[in-house]
């Protein structure tokens, strides 16, 4: 035993200038947590966002169509009324037939209003697409880290890396 050479706390550290694999892969799962949880953060940031925005805008189409369905049910029953009594007074149309030209004019009006709503509403649904796309990125970034630190792991020792893990993210 007195012929063996004793190992110091710096030469246990690193050999011939490489980490150890134990340290290195320690400290790439570090990175890669750090990573993960700055990913989260970011994550919940546009989710929020993108809940914000969406609420906007749904918020003057439902306004669109409270008011075309207001118009629809009500048909504003004085201006039709007045409509049908104009047209049975100059015409030789009944009356009855007077107020179902009104009526008519009336739902016209409302689906005027109420139906291009309904479509931007519609077109508007996908409020987190963005969300949604960043999730799939960024779950993507996570497995392909996952994959080369696994195989870096059972390779032999790499140098101490200066970069990222993630370059270009932050």
């Amino acid at each position: 035993m007195v012929d063996q050479a004793q190992i110091t706390g710096a030469a246990k550290a690193e050999t011939n200038g490489h980490e150890l694999p134990p340290r290195a892969v320690a400290r790439s799962t570090a990175e890669f947590l750090h990573d993960m949880a700055t990913l989260a953060e970011l994550q919940g940031k546009l989710v929020l966002l993108d809940a914000k925005e969406g609420t906007t805008k749904l918020l003057i189409e439902m306004m669109m169509i409270a008011i075309g369905a207001a118009i629809g049910l009500g048909c504003v029953p004085v201006a039709l009324a007045t409509l049908a009594l104009i047209i049975a007074g100059n015409t030789t149309l009944s009356l009855p037939v007077s107020f179902a030209i009104a009526l008519v004019t009336g739902l016209i009006l409302a689906c005027i209003l109420a139906i291009p709503a309904c479509l931007a509403v519609r077109a508007n649904i996908s409020i987190f697409d963005r969300s949604l796309a960043e999730w799939r990125r960024n779950r993507q970034w996570a497995k392909e880290t996952l994959r080369r630190l696994s195989h870096s792991s059972h390779s032999s020792p790499q140098p101490p890396s200066t970069t990222r893990m993630h370059p270009g993210r932050f």
